[in-house]
């Protein structure tokens, strides 16, 4: 049995202002709310059933997703930290392979592959890993020449063998029952409990590298939110929901009215209404009304933009 787990709950104040108006995990990202694309990229890898949770206004996660089969949402009155959340949804699914992914994360490669290396290593765990510089300092888990976990920021495992490479831990990690059993009750941080002491123990946890060049964004900031629709924009992420861009980059709903000059690539949502000049890398939710120009920025669900807007999200009043 394949499930997937999505650790979503917090106060997204890192967001802020952004989450003063949604819960971080319904944040308006190109159309969609942000927990959509993590559960595209869990689903996509052949998960059966998806628990996730919440804790700041969890009330409005619960209700969105209420009619998803295929989703279980759980709010966490008292944050549990990684170690503490998993655990808790872990209960809520059948027992199994788990594929456990951040719901502010946004990646485009694909999980099956890391799954099926994961499988045939006999792996317990395995984190999916990216490239960075070496003076990053996300550069903070190590492998050895077999891929196996050498250390996890300042948790050493025994010595294998040398590492031979590192990465940055994208957030997404396939685990087995037994990774899970590893966890304490309480809050916590899965790395420096359940991993620590399988890592002690010298059990077959692995890192996997996904490929050379992958996108990957953690939408924690508003810049960062920009800069994930920025990618959207430039294709670097999948978005077959979107309209088709033209040969300039603009992608305008049939819905949507526009009566001034676009600049692509940019991006026109069902029903708004776009009466000034936009983009480059400008973005209309839906409903939005635009009445000055708007470059670099992003427009929320039925907001009116009255003065110029650049650099920035416009949110409502």
């Amino acid at each position: 049995m394949l499930n997937g787990i999505i650790l979503a709950a917090g106060h997204g104040t890192r967001l802020q202002p952004l989450t003063a108006h949604r819960p971080k995990p319904l944040v308006p990202l190109a159309g969609r709310p942000l927990l959509s694309w993590a559960l595209d990229a869990l689903r996509a890898a052949g998960v059966a059933q998806i628990a996730v949770n919440a804790h700041h206004l969890a009330a409005q996660v619960e209700q969105a997703f209420e009619g998803a089969a295929d989703v279980i949402v759980r709010a966490e009155p008292v944050l549990m930290g990684t170690g503490g959340g998993v655990r808790h949804l872990a209960q809520a699914l059948p027992s199994g392979t788990l594929i456990i992914t951040n719901g502010d994360a946004l990646f485009d490669f694909d999980i099956a592959p890391h799954l099926a290396r994961h499988r045939a290593r006999g792996a317990m765990a395995t984190l999916i890993l990216r490239r960075v510089p070496t003076d990053s300092p996300f550069n903070k888990v190590a492998i050895d020449a077999d891929g196996r976990l050498v250390r996890i920021a300042e948790v050493e495992g025994p010595a294998l063998a040398s590492a031979v490479e590192s990465g940055a831990f994208t957030g997404v990690q396939i685990v087995e029952p037994a990774l899970i059993a590893a966890l304490p009750a309480g809050p916590g941080d899965i790395l420096r409990t359940a991993y620590r002491t399988r890592l002690t123990e010298r059990a077959a946890l692995y890192g996997d590298f996904a490929p050379d060049g992958c996108t990957w964004i953690d939408v924690g900031t508003p810049d960062r939110y920009r800069a994930a629709h920025r990618a959207i924009l430039d294709g670097l992420l999948p978005a077959p929901h979107l309209p088709a861009p033209d040969a300039q980059g603009r992608r305008v709903h049939p819905s949507a009215r526009v009566d001034a000059p676009l600049t692509g690539p940019c991006l026109v949502l069902a029903r708004a209404y776009v009466a000034a000049p936009i983009g480059p890398y400008a973005t209309i939710h839906a409903g939005a009304v635009v009445r000055a120009p708007v470059q670099d920025a992003v427009v929320w669900p039925d907001v009116t933009v009255d003065a110029p807007a650049r650099e920035t999200v416009v949110l409502p009043v």
